[in-house]
């Protein structure tokens, strides 16, 4: 028809104007940003911030250089020595010890820049060690002990080659400042190792309010992140620097929050009205297209359903719609409505028709056949009438009662055709549920094969939901499945949670000597599955439910693994599996 061709769809108007919606507030953001960022402004605030990382970086090289001092004064302090002197003469380690703890706790006790100091002797350094805690620290003296045990190693073979300079280890996220002690005769007393509080050296850097992450690099044994959870890599937007100082580089690297730059631009003020006012006229167009391409075609055809109802069999209204898709429901109304009229003259025909038709229907019983045809017309007369939803109500319907009343005789089917009676449940029950339900699958498709009794999962999954989702709360349903050596492993998982009732009742349900005639017929759905389980496949298979993480709740049915392909050539036929939806 010429109209249907010249007219525009009107799901295409409707995603023109979904899309301008989108493109025309993206387009002045993306104009505004582009502006900024290649302007001077961008360039000149981005030196402003270079400069603030430089600065931060010089504070932190600073600090770092008066731990240098710091680590230095047990060698300028005549104690150590004369301790160690003696002790090469008397061999007491005792005396040592108490002269070298006492000077290692004065020196870095209240020493806020180190969170512990350990001295470990050259001779036997693993036995013989001293540690001072900071006061303030909050550390347990056994957890640096241990600590220290898995870091002395890496300690030891970094001052190995120092001599008598410095090196920082970074070992787990804490960063050692280590040296070698010397008397007189520049002989190794032994190593010291200060952890570095990285609060105290790099809390400024922590603080930069432009900086979405920052990492620093301290010779290269040392890089870690102190804002952010990676390092970061130099590249675009990144802003990097670099302090010299006498026994170090620190080098610092920055990534760029872009939003915080943006909230500095003073044209944002005007921004987001202009995008604001900009919606509110495209939303005004789309009332507008919504009432005129919608609104007004549904009155027309309220209008003609009505004339029908008062007795105008024939009625015809006016295609001229705007949209393809009302000038094919108006075509198909008038269609319809003659379609009544010319039937209106046969109704005693038909009327004695529909009496005997319901006499064949009581003479039926609702047998299996007639009620997969009556759904399937129903299903057809949905789809006339454009209620897609109904109709695939009907059609996961009738997949459900085609696999309950099991036609073919098949005790087993393939994995894929079990899931399209699952399938078929799952979209019955999320119709009924909306949104307070969501349900995840996980099964390979190396799995499709693999031979499961019938409906075998459907009563597990509406055991699931049931007791998954609260009176007016939501809640998740999973199913996944593998291969556990000779076994298919099939899980359902809900967090609906299991109460010790529920627990009880469970471990009732799933006992091996349970009668099902001792059960009302509303709970024997997970004894059933147990039990043919256990029949067709022995004791070593079965349904298992038991508690997960916090509320979860997971139903396991372990099911002997065995293939189509497999199956004994004393009369089974291979199975064709529906398409999974």
């Amino acid at each position: 028809m010429p109209k249907q061709h010249r007219a525009r769809s009107l799901r295409q108007q409707m995603a023109l104007i979904i899309l301008l919606c989108w493109l025309l507030p993206m387009a002045l953001g993306a104009g505004m940003v582009g502006w900024y960022l290649l302007s001077g402004a961008g360039r000149q605030s981005e030196q402003a911030m270079a400069e603030q990382l430089q600065l931060n970086l010089q504070m932190g090289s600073d600090r770092l250089q008066s731990a240098l001092e710091a680590s230095r004064l047990p060698s300028y302090d005549p104690e150590l020595r004369a301790a160690w002197g003696e002790y090469r003469e008397s061999g007491n380690y005792a005396a040592l010890y108490r002269r070298c703890h006492a000077l290692f706790t004065r020196l870095y006790q209240n020493d806020s820049r180190f969170s512990y100091a350990v001295f470990s002797f050259s001779e036997a350094p693993r036995e013989r060690s001293i540690t001072v805690l900071n006061g303030g620290s909050g550390l347990l003296n056994s957890l640096v002990r241990e600590q220290w045990q898995q870091d002395l190693d890496p300690v030891l073979q970094l001052a190995e080659g120092l001599d008598t300079q410095v090196g920082f280890l970074e070992r787990e996220g804490r960063v050692y400042l280590v040296r070698n002690l010397m008397d007189s005769d520049y002989q190794t007393v032994g190593v010291l190792a200060l952890a570095l509080d990285l609060a105290y050296y790099f809390g400024d850097l922590a603080l930069l309010p432009w900086a979405s992450a920052v990492s620093v690099r301290l010779g290269p044994k040392v890089a870690l992140p102190v804002k952010g959870e990676a390092l970061v890599s130099p590249g675009k937007g990144v802003l990097s620097g670099a302090v010299a100082g006498r026994d170090f580089t620190l080098e610092g690297a920055a990534a760029l929050d872009y939003g915080v730059m943006l909230a500095s631009i003073g044209g944002v003020n005007w921004l987001l009205p202009a995008m604001a006012l900009s919606l509110l006229l495209l939303l005004l167009f789309t009332f507008r297209l919504f009432r005129r391409r919608i609104s007004q075609p549904i009155a027309v055809l309220m209008e003609g359903a009505g004339h029908i109802r008062g007795g105008e069999l024939g009625y015809q209204i006016d295609a001229g719609t705007g949209s393809r898709e009302f000038e094919y429901l108006t075509e198909s109304f008038n269609q319809m409505s003659g379609q009544l009229r010319r039937q209106f003259d046969s109704l005693y025909q038909e009327e004695l028709a529909r009496k005997n038709a319901e006499i064949k229907a009581l003479q039926a019983h609702i047998n299996p056949h007639f009620l997969n045809n009556t759904l399937e017309t129903i299903n057809w007369q949905a789809r006339l009438s454009g209620d897609l939803a109904a109709s695939r109500m009907i059609e996961a319907l009738s997949t459900v009662l085609d696999a309950a009343l099991d036609r073919r005789g098949a005790p087993q089917v393939r994995l894929a055709e079990e899931m399209s009676y699952v399938n078929a449940y799952l979209y019955i029950v999320t119709q009924r549920f909306g949104d307070r339900l969501h349900v995840s699958i996980d099964l390979p498709e190396a799995l499709m094969n693999c031979l499961v009794p019938r409906l075998i999962l459907q009563p597990v999954i509406e055991n699931a939901v049931e007791h998954g989702i609260g009176p007016e709360g939501g809640g998740q349903v999973a199913l996944r499945g593998y291969l556990q050596g000779a076994f298919l492993i099939l899980e359902i998982e809900n967090d609906g949670g299991l109460s010790a009732e529920d627990e009880a009742h469970i471990a009732r349900l799933l006992s091996p000597d349970y009668d099902l005639q001792n059960e009302p017929s509303g709970n024997i759905g997970i004894a059933n599955v147990n039990q043919r389980l256990r029949i067709l496949y022995g004791p070593a298979c079965g349904l298992v439910i038991r508690r997960g993480q916090g509320s979860q709740v997971i139903a396991r049915l372990t099911i002997a693994a065995q293939t189509a392909g497999e199956m004994s050539a004393a009369g089974e036929s291979a199975l064709k599996s529906a398409p999974l939806q």
